[in-house]
């Protein structure tokens, strides 16, 4: 069950991938049909414009997945990526062909800011990296694929026919996400919680077949809204610009010039068949989707951090090389031998940067905000990813009309430097840690307390630590005028434990009051008995005196120390009953 659902929510990775790749190809169909070349306003537009619409589905995501939850938003991206392929494949124009792309670029901003959130909250921490990887690794299998299908369009059918088909089947898996969702997919049990659902939130992680280990007695329970504001508090600053720049740095690594732009960039390192440019296309796929595989297996062997280190800086290495080459492409180097020199590196690149910067941003955008406020959160970082994306996709094919190749890449090279800075010093390591615990983490980095969870999880470590009567509390919760009224329960019952315990005398106080007491009474029995009795008759009598005046007069605490035990012992019992 659990593996069907996530590979349902990983379509949307799919959807992803497949628009990226398929418009690649089809671009270099469509500019013949349409009357444009592949260094026009047009052609750039034409990948622009959808980038922008991703820019404000992202945006738009953070309201429909906070007010309705993350699986109608995953549904909202479905309904508009069928709609905007099927449009697109049908068009007659290139002004349909725009207002076709805004709205898979919507479709594919919802999908991409709410399902590493979905994949997140429905995960357990020691393979969350590895979920959510799944997603990338389903768009890179779905950029294959679209590049398969497109070279078998490009070969056995007509110019005017095989973009249209290969468009519109994009909405196959659409179709297929949609049926899944209204029969397969349940709501994410952190939204349902703290929508007030706690029974509901507890029949899904066991669906899941995943403990609901990260919340415990006492835990705050923040209501999901989309508010921005939060986010510019003095906990979460860090965590926006760590992720908007992760983002970022993933799109001036020049991957999507690379993904959209392929053929272009094939066709002027000397590939000049019109149908060679595509059919090379296939390889980089390849590339981009093993590699995917491989950070499956390691994101959550090695961690986060090492994994990013390596590919930034490898692929910072391969743009310089890249760059270089270009300069002495079709001068000292000849443009046959400089072709498949570049196919090379570009696998290479594809290589280091598919289980780094490719993947690990979408990790740590799901798994360093809190609940409340991850919705609003991967909306920024996503938006940051679609801002930059777009920004860089509409300069590329002119740059590389105006300086070529190696003036192109060096510009890439030079940001992607900017990307190994930040990295190094900034990039922090999530593996292994519950979403609490790494809430936690940037709470003392930023100098402030941890949230009450953290004493739990220093106690009891990473295990199951929300257990079934932890479920009740939070049910009873929802009926009491307060929110807050479970957390102060349990706080004052822990409380008032740790104050009884401070007031019982320690054992040895105890038993030194107990001889003082004994010693007492036994000075007070000898001196009445020589009163009545010689020196010799009263020794013996002494200690039996002693003892059952002892018993017979117990020693009480003062009226004074007395009564706040009492309070305390009331406090606790009154306590328990509310946790019972």
């Amino acid at each position: 069950m659990r593996t069907s659902v996530m590979l349902c929510a990983a379509l949307g990775g799919f959807l992803f991938g497949y628009d990226t790749s398929v418009i690649n190809a089809a671009l270099f169909q469509m500019k013949d049909h349409f009357g444009f070349d592949e260094h026009s306003w047009q052609y750039a537009l034409i990948v622009a414009i959808a980038i922008a619409g991703a820019f404000v589905g992202a945006f738009a995501s953070g309201f429909i997945s906070a007010a309705f939850g993350r699986r109608p938003c995953i549904g909202v991206a479905d309904v508009l990526f069928i709609v905007g392929s099927v449009l697109m494949a049908a068009a007659p124009n290139v002004a349909v062909v725009l207002v076709a792309r805004v709205i898979v670029g919507l479709a594919i901003g919802i999908s991409s800011a709410t399902i590493p959130v979905y994949l997140a909250e429905v995960t357990s921490p020691k393979n969350r990296g590895a979920t959510i990887v799944l997603n990338t690794l389903f768009l890179t299998g779905a950029q294959l694929v679209a590049s398969g299908f497109m070279a078998i369009m490009v070969i056995f059918t007509g110019k005017n026919v095989g973009w249209r088909i290969a468009i519109g089947v994009g909405a196959v898996p659409a179709i297929v996400q949609l049926f899944c969702l209204l029969f397969f997919l349940p709501e994410s049990p952190r939204w349902l919680l703290a929508r007030g659902s706690p029974d509901r939130a507890k029949d899904v992680a066991d669906r899941f077949d995943v403990d609901l280990c990260e919340w415990q007695e006492g835990d705050e329970i923040p209501t999901v809204s989309i508010d921005y504001r939060p986010l510019f508090a003095r906990d979460m600053r860090f965590r926006v610009i760590l992720s908007c720049a992760l983002q970022i740095i993933q799109q001036f690594s020049g991957i999507n010039t690379i993904m959209y732009y392929s053929s272009v960039i094939l066709s002027d390192a000397g590939f000049r068949d019109e149908k060679m440019p595509v059919i090379l296309s296939i390889p980089l796929a390849a590339m981009n989707a093993i590699f995917t595989v491989v950070a499956i297996f390691t994101i959550d062997r090695f961690g986060r951090r090492p994994m990013l280190l390596l590919s930034v800086f490898g692929c910072f290495a391969l743009l310089l090389i890249i760059a270089v080459i270009g300069y002495f492409l079709g001068k000292q180097i000849p443009y046959t031998v400089g072709g498949w020199l570049f196919l090379a590196l570009l696998a290479v690149f594809l290589a280091f940067y598919a289980p780094g910067i490719g993947c690990i941003p979408w990790v740590v955008m799901g798994e360093i905000f809190p609940t409340h406020l991850r919705t609003s959160a991967a909306s920024v970082a996503t938006m940051a990813n679609w801002a930059s994306n777009v920004l860089v996709s509409q300069v590329f094919p002119i740059l590389m009309g105006a300086i070529g190749v190696g003036g192109t890449f060096t510009i890439i090279a030079g940001l992607m430097a900017f990307g190994c800075a930040f990295t190094y010093f900034f990039a922090v390591e999530t593996k292994g840690l519950t979403l609490e615990q790494i809430d936690n983490m940037f709470r003392k980095r930023a100098g402030l307390p941890p949230r009450m969870h953290e004493a739990g999880e220093e106690e009891g470590g990473s295990g199951s630590r929300y257990r079934e009567g932890d479920l009740d509390l939070l049910g009873n919760d929802n009926n009491s005028d307060d929110d807050d009224d479970s957390s102060n329960g349990n706080q004052m019952e822990v409380a008032v434990k740790k104050t009884t315990k401070a007031q019982e005398p320690a054992p040895a106080v105890v038993e030194r009051s107990e001889k003082v007491q004994a010693t007492t009474s036994s000075t007070e029995t000898e001196a009445t008995t020589r009163e009545e009795a010689p020196p010799a008759a009263a020794a013996a009598p002494a200690p039996e005196s002693a003892a059952e005046k002892s018993a017979e007069v117990p020693s009480l605490p003062p009226p004074q120390e007395q009564q706040p035990l009492q309070r305390e012992e009331v406090a606790a019992a009154e306590a328990k009953k509310l946790a019972a």
